[in-house]
């Protein structure tokens, strides 16, 4: 699947209530709403044109399968045709969670095609081919299919959204009643995403999801007016939270965090949080010294900020990903590279004040450096190319899009480069054919985006 960062695909289309998988992005824990106007690329959430399939044709057309009758549509299809109608929730928020299903004698064909189509063992093999979208369908066919696919097993790397209408249902009365997690509990889902929720909504997610304790390990907080006191309440009632991000929360402020982070924190994320500056990185240098990941989109983040990482973060510290943090400038570049020395990951993704200076700093001190993203910094030039084709040996990934100064001339230097596996080069306007030519004795080359 394509890096949305880099907005070449269109993300799937899944149920807006549905499960997302959650991939490895530019902002690490996951999409961030970012502000009209910045180069970072917006979240899209889209409505199916119409109900998975139920039998995929990859499914459909091997051979290695031991039960070549579930491939046939007497089986299976038939089955199907039992399942909840469409428009029906795919993840149980707005149907019960306790709804009846047929029971396997009520399915229909003959004795022997129930019993094939109800036994544990093919099923355990069978649903591993299935998408999210089709186990949420496949889990309302029957009581036999559900008790299969609800095993943690077959969620392993999915993270439920849910906004804040999908958690209350309303009551004969007008009153609302928080609706039943129980389902996500039985799958073991270790990380939510909660959109456009409040300090109330995360009190009775808390109290109403029976593994919020201790269970749940990453937790993602979109659009939501969340306060310094909820946050506090949220990550001291939630022990098991590692993971963190917070995206177009404008609430809470930088006191709150002072207040609120956890040592055990190891992941961090926060984008579009308007009261996010200086203040914010010092308590997360002080509070978070297992910090391995932090992931940044702030407008108002100086150069001073970047001094504030302890020795102890210096050391555990391997990705650091800058978006948009305009204010950074090649001071905040000296001071990163001697606070961080053991970066693996790094993105300056819309630092446009960052010039070839700076990127020589990060060529000659951060020599571990497997991925950097440049893209959106208009003062990057060729020059810059050559410290990194002379210093970045063990890079695999360089991203350039919109770096309008780069010529043909930068990319005979990358061409020198025998670890590098993906290059982005999307709206360079200055690439032309020939110096298409130097990239063709790259071997170990296996992406090459020229989008634009």
């Amino acid at each position: 699947m394509s890096n949305p960062r880099n907005g070449d695909t269109k993300p799937p289309c899944l149920p807006r209530n549905g499960l997302v998988k959650i991939p490895t992005q530019a902002n690490g824990l996951g999409s961030a709403s970012i502000t009209k106007g910045t180069p970072a690329v917006k979240n899209r959430l889209c409505q199916p044109s119409s109900v998975p399939a139920i039998l995929s044709p990859a499914l459909a057309h091997r051979s290695d399968l031991p039960i070549p009758s579930l491939a046939s549509p007497l089986s299976l299809a038939t089955l199907a045709s039992v399942s909840s109608p469409p428009g029906a929730s795919l993840v149980g928020l707005n149907a019960s969670e306790g709804s009846e299903q047929p029971s396997p004698e009520q399915l229909p064909g003959s004795p022997s095609e129930r019993q094939l189509a109800v036994d544990e063992k093919i099923l355990n093999r069978l649903f591993w081919y299935f998408s999210a979208c089709e186990k949420c369908v496949l889990a309302q066919v029957c009581k036999a299919w559900r008790r299969v696919l609800y095993q943690p097993k077959f969620w392993v790397g999915l993270t439920p959204v849910l906004h804040t209408k999908e958690l209350y249902n309303v009551l004969p009365g007008g009153e609302k009643e928080f609706v039943s997690l129980q389902g996500f509990a039985v799958r073991g889902f270790d990380g939510f995403c909660l959109v456009g929720v409040s300090d109330l909504d995360i009190c009775e997610f808390i109290d109403n999801y029976p593994l919020s304790k201790k269970g749940v390990k990453s937790m993602s907080l979109k659009r939501s007016t969340i306060t310094d006191a909820g946050l506090e309440v949220m990550l001291e009632q939630m022990q098991g939270v590692v993971r963190l991000e917070l995206s177009g929360c404008n609430d809470f402020t930088e006191a709150g965090l002072w207040s609120s982070l956890n040592a055990r924190i190891t992941a961090l994320s926060v984008s579009d949080c308007i009261n996010v500056a200086d203040d914010a990185i010092a308590a997360i240098s002080q509070l978070l010294p297992n910090l391995t990941e932090l992931n940044l989109q702030a407008y108002h983040v100086t150069d001073t900020a970047l001094a504030y990482f302890t020795a102890k973060q210096g050391y555990t510290t391997h990705t650091l990903r800058l978006n948009s943090c305009w204010e950074i400038t090649n001071h905040g570049v000296v001071n990163m590279v001697h606070s961080l020395p053991n970066l693996s990951v790094l993105s300056l993704s819309g630092c446009s004040k960052v010039t070839d200076d700076g990127v020589e700093l990060v060529a000659e001190n951060l020599r571990k450096l497997r991925s950097l993203d440049l893209s959106w910094c208009p003062r990057i030039t060729d020059m810059a190319l050559e410290y990194i084709a002379c210093d970045l040996h063990k890079l695999e990934e360089l991203v350039l899009d919109r770096c309008v100064r780069i010529t043909d001339t930068g990319l005979s230097y990358l061409s020198t480069m025998s670890s590098l596996r993906s290059l982005y080069l999307r709206w360079c306007c200055q690439v032309q054919d020939f110096g298409l030519k130097h990239l063709l004795g790259m071997g170990s080359l296996r992406l090459l985006s020229l989008a634009g």
